[in-house]
């Protein structure tokens, strides 16, 4: 036995005895004791890490929470005026919200639709790839639009649907519709008619005789259908059959509403535009921005879908006006049908996606565009259709930008465009009114004036208009002081530019309250300021408004059941809009003669103004009252 041996036998023996088992257990309740002494340390230090940790984790969601807040703030402060200037906060605010989001959650996949647009425009537009994570100008721009989009469609859904013609049109579809179809089908209708009779329609590209050819690049000035974004056409409340379908479009979208405009081919390249569908339940139903009306059953009076028109001659032949108009689209020429989806390309972006998402409460609106969905949807309807994401808005937003950078030097095109849109780009009553309209602000609150208070402002008289040349007092009294450093030939042109813009904000701000009136229900007083104020004013400055106004005036006196002095409004010349306007009184006077299908319900009961209304004897309701 070797010595290694030994020692091994001698440790064992060892180990085993009584003494060794004895000595171990009292190591063991050592170390046990210890344990239970050092514990309630280990915890505390575990408690405060995890604390600390926790306290870390919060910080940071508060700050990006705080970006995000901060964003939305600023973006409430955006108008005309002061665009430029709030929307690098915005951008700067957005810009660093997005560094500390979880991208993982956007769950985004690029739509191929996207690669069908020109790579220069999305370019110029900061829209290099849906996938950027990069908020832009032009990405502010467009959620500024959806901010006020997403303000006017609710409080336009909530009012009643102020056209007893089109409600007693689509009360016999009701049945036919699950009850939140037919709820979204009526906000549909009511966002059409509010577009079309508060936006005057421009005389280029709005006949009915011929279709639009769908806007191509290169871009033109003046060229129909990209003239002005939607929120532009909004604040100007003038534009052409394109740019009027496209804000009610952009309504929709607030509403989750899915909408295609519907493009024919012709012979030829390009498509022709035609009307926009509304998909609802499983039909598209058709919105007609030139003619002011849904596309109608002329059977039975009732609103017509993409369906109906293809299917039934008579849907589209009965549009004709016989020796007054032939509509620009015959039953036979609806072959191929294209469906164009009208959102620009950064609706369909993952930043777009991941902004909606983080959203909360008041703030949360509409922003992205499931571009596959949609056209899975559409595809679904109408499978004969093809489906597109249409490049007019993107042309809108490259104009856009074209047009903003023009404006930074003095040229004929600043003056010509100052001269058509000054009053909504210089501080006056009458453009701060408008956008609280918009807005749903109709009434003064503690935190400022509403757009009735705002619409009297403007009734500034021509004496102290004359004044502001040279007078201080009257410069103090209307916000136009000579500013520091400022060039006395500067000033003196801004004066100039001020009276002209004053004496227009008049005008316009006439037009303006008697929409707002419509808008509550209050029509005597919308009649009231119509007839007094735009119609028969002495000003030529009002003849833009005259054709809208008598459209807006007859409309005034169908809920008030006068038919003879509806059809006196509508037949007035000369309209852009004639063709709709006949159109309806045609409708008005078979419903009238108890014409129509046997099985269409009776004409709908006017509705009533709304309870709340000013009294027509007040200031802000008569027009002629003195201002102090």
């Amino acid at each position: 036995m070797n010595a290694s041996e030994t020692g091994s036998k001698s440790l064992a023996g060892q180990s085993g005895s009584p003494r060794w088992r004895l000595a171990a257990a009292a190591g063991a309740v050592a170390i046990v004791l210890l344990m239970i002494v050092l514990r309630p340390g280990c915890i505390r230090q575990q408690s405060r890490d995890l604390s600390a940790a926790l306290s870390q984790q919060l910080e940071e969601q508060k700050t990006k929470t705080d970006d995000l807040r901060s964003a939305m703030r600023y973006l409430r402060q955006i108008t005309p005026m002061t665009r430029d200037v709030v929307a690098r906060e915005v951008r700067l605010e957005l810009n660093t919200w997005l560094q500390g989001v979880d991208l993982g959650q956007a769950a985004f996949t690029p739509s191929p639709l996207l690669d069908d647009l020109p790579r220069d425009m999305l370019e110029t537009v900061g829209c290099r790839t849906p996938l950027e994570l990069t908020f832009s100008y032009w990405d502010v721009d467009y959620l500024y639009q959806c901010y006020m989009m997403n303000a006017l469609s609710g409080w336009v859904v909530d009012f009643p649907l102020r056209d007893s013609l089109v409600a007693r049109m689509l009360e016999p579809v009701r049945d036919e519709l699950e009850p939140e179809e037919a709820l979204k089908l009526e906000e549909a209708c009511k966002l059409f008619d509010w577009t079309t009779r508060n936006i005057a329609l421009d005389p280029p590209g709005s006949s009915v005789e011929q279709l639009v050819l769908d806007p191509q690049p290169p871009l033109v000035d003046g060229a129909p259908g990209y003239r002005n974004l939607p929120w532009e056409s909004l604040l100007y409340s003038y534009a052409d059959a394109i740019e009027r379908g496209r804000v009610f479009t952009s309504l929709c979208q607030q509403r989750g509403i899915e909408t295609y405009w519907v493009a024919v081919h012709a012979e030829r390249p390009p498509s022709q535009i035609w009307a926009v569908a509304a998909l609802i339940g499983d039909r598209l139903w058709l919105f007609e921005p030139r003619l002011a009306m849904p596309i109608v059953d002329p059977d039975a009076l009732r609103l017509a879908t993409l369906r109906d028109a293809l299917e039934n001659p008579r849907v589209l032949r009965r549009l004709d006006l016989p020796g007054r108009f032939d509509y620009g689209l015959d039953p036979g020429a609806t072959g191929e049908i294209e469906l164009l989806i009208d959102v620009p390309p950064t609706a369909a972006s993952a930043r777009m996606k991941l902004l909606e998402q983080s959203l909360l409460g008041d703030e949360r609106m509409v922003l992205y565009r499931d571009l596959e969905r949609a056209q899975q949807l559409a595809s679904q309807i109408a499978p004969s259709a093809s489906v597109r994401l249409w490049q007019v808005p993107l042309m809108a937003q490259v104009q856009a930008a074209s047009v903003r950078d023009r404006l930074q030097r003095m040229s004929d095109f600043t003056l010509n465009y100052f001269a058509m849109h000054g009053v909504w780009m210089m501080e006056n009553p009458a453009a701060e009114g408008r956008l609280k309209h918009l807005f749903g602000q109709f009434e003064n609150t503690m935190d400022g004036r509403g757009a009735l208070s705002l619409y009297m402002d403007s009734r500034i008289d021509d004496e102290r208009i004359q004044k502001l040349a040279y007078d201080p007092d009257v410069q103090r009294e209307l916000g136009f002081t000579r500013r520091s450093g400022e060039e006395l030939e500067q000033f003196q042109t801004r004066l100039q530019q001020a009276q002209i813009v004053l004496r227009q904000a008049k005008v316009d701000a006439a037009y303006l309250m008697a929409q707002l009136h419509f808008d509550r229900g209050n029509y005597s007083a919308a009649e009231n300021w119509f007839l007094k104020r735009v119609i028969n004013s002495p000003d030529p400055r009002a003849q833009k408004w005259h054709a809208i106004s008598h459209y807006a005036l007859a409309r005034v006196y169908q809920e008030l059941s006068k038919l003879d002095d509806a059809a006196e409004h509508l037949t007035w010349q000369p309209s852009p809009q004639e063709a709709g306007n006949r159109l309806r009184l045609r409708y008005l006077r078979a419903i009238a003669d108890g014409q129509g299908a046997a099985d269409a319900p009776n004409q709908a009961t006017p509705q009533p103004p709304d309870t709340d209304r000013e009294d027509p004897a007040s200031d802000e309701a008569n027009p002629d009252a003195p201002r102090g």
